[in-house]
């Protein structure tokens, strides 16, 4: 009986655990981000490891972290990341082909099935527009090993705006988003907003519930038969 009591005790504590209130991705600059050892949560994910750089040409118009407002999408199943900033450049005298280059990563672990990138780049002449997102698998993207690596796009032109990978269920996937727009001799080019989301299914928490309560019905069941 002991035994018993101490199993379920056991299940309890831990679905109690998964329950328990995690720190919330918050709403803000990216800068709020780049704490070092900055972890935080939303639904059955947890996001880690954020990094930032930024170029540009001319120099002066490279992006600042501060300058990138991050929105987290709390969708149950489907959460991620608003970015929003002004990525907007056009043709310099003479004839110099402007950009601007910003590069986010961060590591996302949990029980994820796919990868969603969203953005609404827009250009006129000789501009263009792009995010691209290269991915690894249970894995830093350094050093990914072979077969868990990928990448995922959308850009302007061709008019791309949305993209999705499906993968079998990982339990960590580390991204590097580089978001570039680049006017060319004769154009301009620009984007506001980029969206990326990952899609997990029912939490463990619920499994780890589910096991406490069984728990309890198997003590009852004893409790009947003495």
């Amino acid at each position: 009986m002991k035994k018993i009591l101490v199993l379920i005790f056991g299940c309890l504590v831990l679905a109690g655990a998964a329950f328990a209130a995690p720190t919330p991705c918050p709403t803000g600059a990216y800068t709020l981000y780049l704490v070092p050892s900055f972890t935080c949560t939303e639904g059955n994910l947890t996001f880690s490891a954020f990094g930032y750089s930024g170029t540009a040409n001319p120099p002066g118009l490279a992006i600042p972290a501060g300058s990138i407002n991050v929105t987290p999408q709390l969708v149950p199943g489907n959460e991620g990341f608003l970015f929003q900033s002004g990525w907007n450049v056009s043709q310099q005298a003479g004839n110099i082909n402007a950009f601007q280059d910003s590069l986010i990563t961060l590591t996302v672990t949990g029980f994820i099935t796919n990868l969603e990138l969203f953005f609404n780049g827009s250009v006129t002449g000789t501009g263009l527009s792009n995010v691209t997102e290269n991915y690894c698998l249970n894995h830093d993207l350094s050093g990914c090993p072979m077969g868990s690596s990928g990448q995922i796009k959308v850009t302007n032109p061709p008019p791309n705006f949305n993209a999705v990978v499906f993968f079998a269920p990982v339990t960590s996937i580390s991204v590097s988003k580089d978001i570039n727009v680049t006017s060319g001799t004769n154009g301009t080019a620009s984007i506001s907003q980029v969206i990326n989301n990952f899609s997990s299914p029912e939490p463990l928490s619920f499994v780890l519930l589910g096991s406490g309560l069984l728990g309890l019905g198997l003590l009852r069941k004893r409790l009947h038969k003495n």
